[in-house]
């Protein structure tokens, strides 16, 4: 059984993940609300919004490449962090076929992501996490770079 490690409060505007950084956890939303954004060049695309419930980091569990999004906190959130070994542990114990199409899935979604980004077709998605305004799109670029200047990250 996977262990959970104690939930994690997140003040707003906090950056919980940077794309292109290793990854270790999947995030349990517990409250709050988390905005997931695929870098552009100098633009952040708004991807999805996870609330209450939802999960977030679960492309990670089944690759060992670094994050594809980043994720900032948009509201004060608390969260429950789910080690990737843990997981993995459990999947484990799975028959391979059921690991294989969760690996398969996983790639598949990466990819559209990616392919979302090159395109650029992201605005034409109903549900993509809402446009985020000049201002407010300044100061999550900050946060991130910021992030990653404490966690020794290149961009």
């Amino acid at each position: 059984m996977a262990s959970f490690d104690k939930p994690v409060d997140y003040k707003e505007g906090t950056v919980i993940f940077a794309e292109g950084e290793p990854s270790s956890f999947l995030y349990i939303v517990a409250s709050g609300e988390i905005r997931i954004f695929k870098e552009d060049k100098d633009r952040l695309i708004p991807i999805s919004v996870a609330r209450s419930k939802d999960f977030i980091g679960e492309l990670s569990i089944f690759s060992d490449e670094p994050r594809s999004v980043s994720a900032i906190a948009t509201a004060p959130t608390t969260v429950i962090m789910v080690k990737k070994s843990d997981i993995r542990k459990v999947i484990k114990e799975c028959p391979d076929w059921v690991s294989n199409i969760m690996i398969t899935l996983s790639d598949r979604l990466r990819g559209s992501i990616d392919m979302l980004r090159e395109h650029r077709i992201v605005d034409d998605i109903t549900d993509h996490g809402g446009e985020v305004d000049a201002k407010t799109e300044k100061s999550f670029r900050k946060s991130i770079d910021d992030y990653r200047k404490r966690r020794g990250l290149k961009k």
